[in-house]
């Protein structure tokens, strides 16, 4: 809400003490100034003409003898409530028209259309106090306040504008979220009902009412007839690059109540989902780097694999998307996971020539061979890995180094990647590798013993 919701035009202090000056001959006595009220009157137009707004104030302090129940009173107090909005001080201009209103509520010292504009501006002004606020309980009296006095305002205004009813609609609204743990969810409809009579007064309706609505909506949890009036809202102005981030997580929220009970609506609305980033990127939003990972993910959520290589890959590429290992390892992955192995194998070749310290690269390229069986450039991938560095988990690679050795039938080159595996922290604890160092040596033995029992039958043979 703004923190200037209105202007109190100079001409209406102008209006006022005429009028006031008119009524002291045309008003019976109940509703006549005093002496030195009328005299301090005559006082404020010179004021009035200079904007001296601090002088008019003091001269209607400085009036004597001022009854608490007084006709003087209630046009004082009036004067100075317009005078404050004058000077932009708006939450004193509160207890002075409170003032005014009660008075004129008990002695019908001002007439009712009069009176109608008092209890609106109050409705305002205890609005914007609310909206600024941080005290939730000062806060909550606020808009209660509020409130009451747009109730009294609405009550007895036969064509309220539409922008009345959206200032109450938003009341209604802050005052059922005032606990965001907790909604309120009976004000919330009510606030709902109060927007959409706003939003059938008028031919074209201000966003101002559809983004009202869609917030409770939102609160509601009612993401269809919220993407509904986002998508409006979009039509109308596909520039409003707020919106369609807001569109695409309304459409991946009712993709989300689908997964588990409804598989082709879960589809449905995750196509949705998709389609929306498309359409913000071909307008020029949603385009950051985390976006376009978000569009990745959405692809691979709907089972379209190529659709989401060929969009993460062009994206490295362009550097629309950042570049680090992480990411290019994920691409390798989903490669790897639609069964595309060589391209999985191409572009993680790629990537480790573009961080050539980083041996993870060929490890994961290791993997890929060992998955496919191709022992032998498994283990020169794995080598590769060792000689680079920069591993997650150099012991896991040096055990995967001396199971390829051990199938390749090198088994000095096993039993050494073995043993290194062993100096490290993690190799420590891991129970596999005592096992298949004691394969390994067992084998070596067998090997000596077969190399013997050949020595000797050769020499037998002599």
């Amino acid at each position: 809400m703004s923190s200037r919701p209105f202007r109190l035009p100079a001409a209406i202090l102008v209006a006022f003490t005429l009028t006031a000056a008119a009524s002291i001959a045309q008003e019976p006595p109940p509703r006549q100034f005093s002496e030195a009220t009328s005299q301090a009157f005559a006082k404020l137009k010179p004021l009035q003409d200079a904007k001296n707004w601090d002088g008019m104030i003091a001269v209607l302090d400085a009036i004597p003898n001022v009854g608490a129940e007084s006709y003087d009173r209630a046009q004082i107090q009036d004067m100075k409530a317009k005078l404050y909005l004058a000077k932009e001080q708006y939450a004193k201009a509160i207890g002075p028209w409170e003032d005014a209103v009660r008075l004129g509520d008990k002695y019908k010292f001002f007439d009712a259309r009069d009176m109608l504009d008092k209890v609106y501006y109050l409705a305002q002004l205890y609005s914007q106090e609310a909206t600024n606020e941080k005290n939730p309980v000062k806060q909550a009296e606020f808009f209660q306040k509020a409130t009451s006095y747009f109730k009294r305002w609405l009550n007895n205004t036969k064509k309220p504008t539409p922008e009345a009813m959206v200032t109450y609609a938003s009341i209604l609204y802050y005052r059922a979220v005032a606990d965001p743990k907790k909604p309120d969810m009976a004000l919330l409809k009510e606030a709902q009902a109060e927007v959409e009579k706003g939003l059938r007064m008028t031919v074209v309706p201000k966003d101002s009412f559809y983004a009202l609505l869609l917030s409770i909506l939102q609160q509601e949890n009612d993401f269809a007839r919220s993407a509904e009036i986002i998508e409006l809202l979009l039509k109308q102005n596909p520039q409003k690059k707020d919106f369609w981030a807001v569109l695409m997580a309304t459409y991946l929220n009712l993709a989300n109540e689908k997964e588990k009970n409804d598989p082709e609506e879960y589809r449905s609305y995750l196509c949705r989902t998709i389609v929306t980033v498309e359409r913000a990127q071909a307008l020029g939003f949603l385009n950051s780097p985390k976006d376009c990972m978000n569009l990745v993910s959405f692809y691979l959520m709907a089972g379209q694999g190529n659709a989401a290589t060929d969009y993460l890959y062009n994206g490295l590429k362009s550097g629309k998307i950042e570049s680090d290992p992480k990411t290019w390892m994920n691409l390798g992955l989903i490669y790897q996971q639609n069964n595309k192995e060589l391209q999985a194998i191409s572009v993680l070749k790629e990537a480790a020539k573009l961080y050539p310290n980083n041996g993870q690269f060929d490890y994961l390229i290791g993997e890929i061979y060992r998955a496919v069986e191709k022992t032998r450039e498994a283990f020169n991938q794995y080598k590769e890995a060792i000689r680079k560095g920069g591993l997650d988990k150099p012991h896991v690679v040096h055990q995967l180094l001396s199971y390829s050795a051990f199938e390749l039938g090198d088994l000095d080159e096993a039993l050494k990647a073995v043993k290194q595996a062993e100096t490290f922290p993690e190799g420590k604890k891991d129970a596999q590798l005592p096992r298949l160092r004691q394969a390994i040596e067992d084998a070596i033995k067998e090997r000596q013993y077969n190399l013997e029992q050949a020595q000797k039958k050769a020499k037998a043979t002599l």
